[in-house]
């Protein structure tokens, strides 16, 4: 019986030996690349739209603190109205008993006459001073209400040394163009006031006097 013989051929194939060195497909020359440009401009676009985002948060933001700004103030504006209601009714401006009443000055007339020092110490005692005349309708408002009730009324106006100055008892020099003296003047001059003018008398003579005082605030609110 014959045998058939096989021979099987152990040279390495050229394809296979190839297959190791095989690169990659380069890309045609028509193939489609993103220009410089447009690559510039999908950044820009990208940042427009980040800005623009930012800015609606912060419209809206904005809007929303303008929308609440308006129901806030009259809140505030209410507050202060019911806080000066309370002021008002709780305290009010007034004079004591028996005195004059004019702008923000409490004016006290004597029933009696002393000497222009003991008119002094009296205005004191009652947490006053000697009428301290401020303009010629303030005058003229005094003049008014003392009329019928004596001669001459001291103020607190007298004539010092050695500065040779009609002074007020809180140290400012009088102004000429409110008060004009009449009379002489001499050392221990103190001024008085009556109908028509301003008298200049020595401050050892007996008047009448006119005590001032500032406006006093008392409390008038219940307890509650």
């Amino acid at each position: 019986m014959d045998t058939a013989c096989v021979y099987l051929s152990l040279k390495p194939s050229k394809t296979a030996a190839g297959a190791q060195c095989v690169s990659p497909p380069s890309l045609p020359p028509d193939a489609c690349r993103c220009p410089h440009s447009h690559r510039l401009a999908l950044k820009l676009s990208c940042a427009g739209l980040i800005l623009l985002v930012l800015t609606l948060v912060g419209m809206s933001i904005l809007v929303r603190v303008l929308v609440q700004k308006p129901s806030v103030e009259p809140c505030r504006v209410l507050i202060q109205e019911n806080l000066s209601k309370t002021d008002n009714s709780c305290a009010k401006l007034q004079c004591p008993k028996d005195w004059l009443s004019r702008q923000d000055k409490c004016f006290h007339v004597s029933q009696t006459s002393n000497s222009w020092k003991g008119s002094l110490a009296d205005c004191g005692g009652k947490g006053a001073t000697l009428l301290l005349v401020q303009d010629q309708e303030e005058l003229r408002f005094l003049r008014n209400s003392i009329k019928g009730k004596g001669s001459s009324f001291w103020i607190g106006l007298s004539y010092t040394l050695p500065d040779r100055n009609w002074k007020w008892i809180n140290g400012s020099t009088l102004n000429p163009d409110v008060l004009s003296i009449t009379g002489d003047t001499e050392k221990e001059s103190c001024a008085s006031i009556s109908q028509g003018k301003v008298l200049s008398e020595s401050c050892a003579s007996d008047n009448y006097w006119v005590c001032q005082k500032e406006l006093k605030q008392e409390s008038t609110c219940n307890d509650s």
